[in-house]
């Protein structure tokens, strides 16, 4: 009897053991869907979480329709992994599947030795809706010639179903605003042809939200803008002053040379992304009235798209294109707000130095930099001419100035446009059909 008792006391102590080990765990993975509703389209990208404490060892995904099932996606994880987010191509249209209700199977495994080896599984059920007609477009008016690196104008109606819609320039999206009317949706959409984006080809462009796209090419005409090219001398005294004051502690060390490229560079590459991503959020109503306002008894220095070479002690150390206008006027004299707006930033910006951006509606934003101070704060509505700062010299400037720039969707473009009240008539209003 006690040879019994022992026996089965140390069956229970081993089952004990192998039970509460780690690698007996026992708790199954967890699949999650960013979206709550989802459609598909011939060619879409869903995101998938996965987690597990223990670690995940594959994934399989299906799309099952009217009793047929299809394998779209399948992958073994390396060992050690606990938590994984993808993007899965889909493509249900090559699998002969149509348009309609579906089911997307998620089955995720685990590394868990529990059941015998087979680990843990989950497998959830998520309803989807396939869906490869892409929006109906109708192209209702644009901007006919436009200048490289201008701006213009276009609008389009889509039927409802459009999620997303604007102007597609090479690597360069511009957001469209969308105005319910009867069978369908009109979007408006200001664009430019900056350089930045590496073509000039323009394409009207509307998805919906399973993915699907209708694309037509905008039938402009582009024209042609001498740009300049200057030579600006570096001095030691520049270098000194400058250059070096904007560097982060870990770089105080560079040799004037590479100090130089790395603030015209570095920063200022790291500068630009920061506005770019900035001024894509912009209000979806024209805030602006007329043409902007020039800074008062202002010169123009530099103008948009001038290429510069920098040399020093004789040698090229850096090039750059400038994307504003440089104006110039008395030292410290009072900047005005070009239009109507509001304040979506202050602050110190790198080699823009103290830096205020006003943002005017319908993804239209002015940019005023290297000031000496700014009189106004973020949020605040500003009045076309009211004084929003002072000029100066802050950041990378040689000297008191103001760098005005314009950007459309977070590109700049030219802003030596939307100072001409007739340019404004002619190639932006009458196309939106907008009265001032």
């Amino acid at each position: 009897m006690k040879k019994i008792i022992l026996g089965l006391g140390i069956g229970i102590g081993i089952f004990c053991v192998f039970y509460f080990l780690p690698i007996f765990e026992r708790e199954k993975p967890k699949i999650s869907l960013p979206e709550e509703s989802l459609s598909i389209g011939s060619r879409s990208i869903i995101k998938v979480q996965l987690q597990d404490n223990f670690g995940l060892k594959d994934l399989r995904v299906f799309i099952t329709q009217k009793g047929v099932s299809k394998e779209v996606y399948s992958e073994r994880f390396p060992k050690g992994i606990k938590e994984k987010q993808l993007e899965i191509t889909l493509k249900p249209k090559e699998l002969d599947l149509s348009e309609g209700e579906a089911s997307l199977i998620v089955e995720v495994q685990d590394t868990s030795f529990w059941r015998i080896g087979k680990g843990n599984r989950s497998s959830v059920i998520f309803p989807v809706f396939l869906d490869f007609t892409p929006p109906q477009l109708e192209l209702i008016s644009f901007t006919r010639y436009i200048y490289q690196n201008g701006s213009g104008a276009v609008v389009f109606k889509t039927s409802d179903d459009a999620h997303e819609a604007g102007i597609k320039v090479g690597k360069c999206f511009f957001k469209a605003y969308p105005e319910r009317i009867q069978n369908g949706t009109l979007w408006k959409c200001l664009f430019g042809i900056p350089f930045l984006c590496e073509s000039s080809q323009a394409v009207v462009l509307a998805k919906d939200k399973a993915g699907n796209e209708a694309i037509w090419a905008l039938p402009y005409v582009i024209l042609s803008r001498k740009i300049k090219e200057d030579k600006v001398s570096i001095s030691e005294d520049f270098i000194n002053t400058k250059v070096y004051s904007l560097l982060p502690p870990d770089k105080k060390n560079l040799s004037s040379e590479e100090a130089f490229k790395y603030v015209n560079e570095d920063l200022r590459f790291q500068n630009d992304a920061f506005i770019q991503n900035l001024t894509t959020d912009s209000t979806p109503q024209i805030l602006w009235k007329g043409a902007f306002l020039q800074l008062p008894n202002s010169k123009v220095m530099a103008t948009f798209g001038d290429q510069r070479t920098y040399l020093y002690n004789g040698q090229i150390i850096g090039k750059s294109v400038h994307l504003a206008l440089d104006l110039a006027t008395s030292a410290n004299s009072p900047v005005i707000c070009a239009n109507d707006g509001v304040v979506k930033f202050i602050g110190d910006m790198g080699i823009y130095g103290n830096t205020v951006i006003i943002d005017h509606g319908f993804g239209l934003m002015t940019l005023y930099a290297h000031l000496s101070s700014w009189t106004v704060k973020e949020g605040q509505e500003v009045k076309k001419g009211e004084i929003i700062g002072y000029t100066g010299a802050t950041g990378f400037a040689g000297g008191d100035h103001l760098h005005f720039a314009v950007m459309l969707s977070g590109y700049p473009v030219d802003p030596v446009e939307w100072l001409d009240q007739k340019w404004l008539n002619e190639r932006i209003l009458s196309v939106l059909s907008v009265e001032q």
